[in-house]
């Protein structure tokens, strides 16, 4: 799968012609491995050079091999492809994309191709600023490629491993990230890799103070990846080249290059760059003295992420990562249970030895010494194992567990939620009992806390409120984590009266609360959606979500702080 890497970022349009001559000579003759590798290599090719036919017949043919040999591989790859595409314009759920293709490798047998799902996945949540999370697959999938010895590999994860480092403003550890990410480059002779390296490295020089170097290094690669015809690249190194010239004093020549870069942008189509493009213009537009058009990009820029960044979208690319990270570990939990039935057949085989050597005692008085001594040997053998075999399932219940728990607030995840739920809504109701009722909270605007004091802030600030509600919902409702900030609560027969007056105390509750003053946070609110189990409309666990979804998004829509009913309730 990484055979075309290199030459699908020096050369797209090169591989792409080639890619499509040895298809149509070969036929046949091509294995479906070799086949799989060649439209790889084709789509990453067609992203890198916007070539949307290019882009559309790999992934068709992608999916039509699938199909046909029954390779989840390559429908892995059809998937990658269109995450990629998605996230870079900013259409469709390109994350939820990538953890689906991600999920049709996981425990795969090739070490090489679960290496390259992971990075991936990995490239996935850098190019969505999913930091958080890209940081820790990152830096796996470099031990992977490091024990397979690919170098490149190594060097290509480095590089998103800079990129998160960067997004979570850790820049002096995201500079001495991408130096070793361009030196690996240079050691496998990558030089136009570790140019392209150069660019994100750019960044860190200028937020250092270091402009002129900064800028050096973005026209640098601004004129390879336009030799190449990457055009994604180059709006990137344009965008870093207006940055520079902005902190040189050149405002209006880089306000000149950040609108022309803008319009480049809008004309291939990059609709998922738009809103970080048009952040960066409407910073230059108001340095320059164009004040309207400064307040028309912060317009287009909340136009944009509302379209793109809804209630239900987060909630389903929550369940994915949830799947994704339960499967992962399930695989461990397998692996110890495969060692401790190993390590139980050792222990039956140690225990029939020390019986064999025990009856050799009896019949060879002569060498009751030598006997002895070993089936002592024997048996602290078996005592050891045992001890072993005892520690493995401990730990495996406590993987099971964890499955089960957020880790960070130490309350029930999605999936411990859908149990309870599920087992609830199992159980025979006397219809004179109240009505269930499930409450969907979101935070109001957190991404402008993380922004502000950072994600170490935001977490704290999350725990306080979590230990807030879970001793606000009492003994008779349970709380869970679903997403990054979305909490659901679910009361059993509270019914409809009960269960408003509790959201309403919920609501009003976090919004009085006091924060710490080293948290730098004046307040916090939520906007919270309560849907009942009627049993008709509701009438299932996905039917019961979706209407307290929808009445969490009206709550944010009629201005968030508040608590709305869907339309059962009211």
């Amino acid at each position: 799968m990484n055979a075309l890497r290199g030459r699908a970022v020096t050369d797209p349009h090169g591989l792409i012609a080639d890619v499509r001559q040895q298809l149509d000579q070969a036929g046949a003759r091509l294995s479906p491995e070799q086949e799989r590798a060649l439209l790889w290599g084709m789509g990453t090719a067609a992203i890198n050079a916007n070539d949307a036919a290019a882009f559309a017949e790999s992934t068709l043919r992608l999916d039509g091999l699938a199909s046909a040999s029954k390779d989840p591989a390559a429908a892995a790859a059809a998937g990658f492809l269109r995450a990629r595409h998605d996230i870079a314009n900013g259409i469709g759920d390109g994350l939820g994309e990538a953890l689906r293709a991600a999920d049709k490798v996981l425990g795969n047998a090739d070490s090489q191709l679960v290496a390259w799902a992971r990075f991936q996945l990995c490239d996935a949540y850098t190019l969505d600023e999913k930091a958080d999370r890209a940081l820790p697959l990152c830096r796996q999938v470099e031990t992977n490629y490091l024990a397979l010895g690919d170098e490149w590999g190594i060097a290509d994860a480095e590089n998103d491993e800079g990129i998160a480092l960067a997004t979570l403003n850790r820049i002096s550890e995201a500079t001495e990230v991408y130096e070793r990410s361009r030196q690996h480059f240079t050691h496998v002779g990558a030089s136009r890799m570790a140019v392209s390296v150069g660019d994100n490295l750019s960044q860190m020089y200028l937020k250092q103070g270091r402009a002129r170097e900064a800028l050096q290094l973005s026209q640098t690669s601004l004129k390879q990846e336009t030799s190449d015809g990457r055009i994604s690249d180059a709006i990137g190194s344009s965008t870093d080249i207006a940055r520079a010239q902005a902190a040189l004093g050149q405002h209006r020549k880089a306000y000149a290059l950040m609108r022309a870069t803008v319009a480049k942008a809008r004309a291939a189509g990059m609709n998922g760059q738009l809103s970080d493009l048009l952040d960066v213009e409407s910073t230059l537009a108001e340095q320059a003295g164009d004040l309207h058009q400064a307040l028309a990009d912060e317009r287009e820029i909340v136009t944009l992420e509302s379209a793109t960044n809804t209630p239900a979208l987060r909630v389903i690319e929550a369940e994915l990562e949830q799947r994704y990270a339960a499967r992962e570990k399930e695989l461990r939990i397998d692996d110890l249970e495969r060692t401790n039935r190993d390590q139980n057949l050792e222990l039956k085989a140690a225990q029939s030895e020390a019986a064999r050597r025990d009856e050799e005692q009896q019949r060879q008085k002569l060498a009751n010494l030598v006997v002895t001594v070993l089936a002592v040997g024997l048996v602290l053998v078996a005592c050891l194992l045992f001890l072993l075999l005892k520690s493995q399932r401990r730990h495996a219940a406590e993987l099971s567990a964890q499955a089960l728990c957020d880790p960070l607030t130490g309350i029930e995840n999605r999936r411990a939620f859908q149990q309870r739920a599920m087992a609830l809504l199992t159980c025979q109701r006397d219809m004179r009992d109240p009505l269930h009722v499930l409450m969907l909270i979101d935070f109001d605007h957190f991404k402008r806390i993380n922004d502000s004091v950072g994600h170490q802030q935001g977490d704290r600030v999350l725990v306080i409120i979590t230990d807030y509600l879970r001793l606000a919902i009492g003994e008779t409702c349970h709380i869970a984590r679903i997403g990054g900030e979305e909490f659901i609560v679910l009361c059993p027969q509270l019914g409809a009266e009960d269960g408003m007056r509790l959201a309403e105390t919920l609501r009003a509750g976090v919004a009085a609360l006091v924060l710490p003053a080293e948290l730098e946070v004046a307040q916090i609110t939520v906007s919270i959606g309560v849907a009942l189990f009627d049993g008709e409309r509701c009438h299932d666990l996905t039917s019961w979500m979706r209407a307290a979804d929808t009445a969490l998004y009206s709550a944010k829509s009629y201005g968030r702080d508040r608590v709305v009913a869907s339309a059962l309730v009211s």
